[in-house]
């Protein structure tokens, strides 16, 4: 569930993120971890359920919101708090994944095509051909390996090498070989028949 669908009238301007989360660590006025949610928490749950099903993402994406309530003194500021708050994330989606021996993930194609095949304002035979494309390039995702996978979609959620060698505990040498192979498995989506650097 995008928890940050629930919040209305916050304007991201006004602080950033580790001010708002120190704000909130220092009041426990819950306010301001609405405004974390509201920053982060569609990003976040996306992330989790690119990695697992929606079901687990849910779960986990609300495991993450209550670790930072019940222990709001483990953000101590040394990375950005989106790159801390994915990783969290994605330490309790292996946890929960190991609980449940659940690391290749199974696509839900009914409801991966829901989502899809939305309506954008434009004719029906382009809408078809786009979910087409969409619901294609899932498939593939969804065959990556784990740690392939997870690697593209923080890169493509924005995070630098560095940030994504914070977030899964791994070198940077490690994440640039993992995007590789990931960018290779896909190339035949992208209509590449040459490898990239």
């Amino acid at each position: 569930m995008a928890l940050s669908f629930f919040i209305s009238g916050f304007s991201a301007a006004e602080h950033n993120a580790e001010q708002l989360f120190t704000l909130y660590r220092d009041s426990a006025n819950t306010a301001y971890l609405e405004k974390l949610i509201a920053l982060y928490g569609d990003a976040l749950y996306h992330y989790l359920a690119r990695q697992s099903s929606r079901s687990l993402a849910e779960d986990v994406s609300q495991q993450c919101w209550l670790k930072l309530l019940e222990q709001p003194y483990s953000f101590r500021g040394n990375s950005s708090f989106k790159t801390w708050l994915f990783s969290v994330g994605r330490n309790c989606l292996i946890d929960e994944m190991r609980r449940h021996k659940y690391w290749q993930t199974e696509l839900d194609m009914a409801l991966l095509s829901a989502e899809v095949a939305g309506d954008d304002g434009s004719c029906p035979v382009a809408q078809l051909s786009q979910s087409q494309c969409q619901l294609k390039w899932a498939e593939q995702l969804a065959l990556l390996p784990f740690l392939q996978r997870e690697a593209l979609m923080l890169q493509l959620e924005g995070f630098s090498l560095e940030q994504i060698s914070t977030i899964t505990g791994q070198g940077e040498e490690t994440i640039k070989s993992r995007l590789r192979y990931a960018r290779q498995a896909l190339q035949p989506l992208n209509g590449d028949s040459h490898e990239q650097a």
